[in-house]
């Protein structure tokens, strides 16, 4: 479903998701508004926006990072209360 999405957006559509799969979000989404009860805590690309201290800082607990060497994106690795 990702990539029917991705592939059309890549074709000059729109799309807009929301998403609870911050892998996913991480793999397909150009643009990410990173919500907290409700409130907008960050936005714009997810290298920027999925970060250790910004997801720590949403999900009230201590999150680490990393990427993958293939695609370059940012996917959590680990978390800790």
């Amino acid at each position: 479903m990702m990539r029917l999405a991705a592939d059309y957006a890549r074709q000059g559509g729109g799309d807009v998701a929301i998403m609870h799969d911050l892998n996913l979000t991480a793999m397909f989404a150009d643009h990410v508004l990173l919500m907290q009860e409700g409130r907008a805590v960050a936005e714009g690309p997810p290298i920027e926006v999925l970060t250790d201290h910004i997801l720590s800082g949403a999900y009230g607990c201590s999150l680490q990072v990393n990427h993958t060497p293939s695609s370059g994106v940012w996917l959590p690795q680990g978390a800790a209360l």
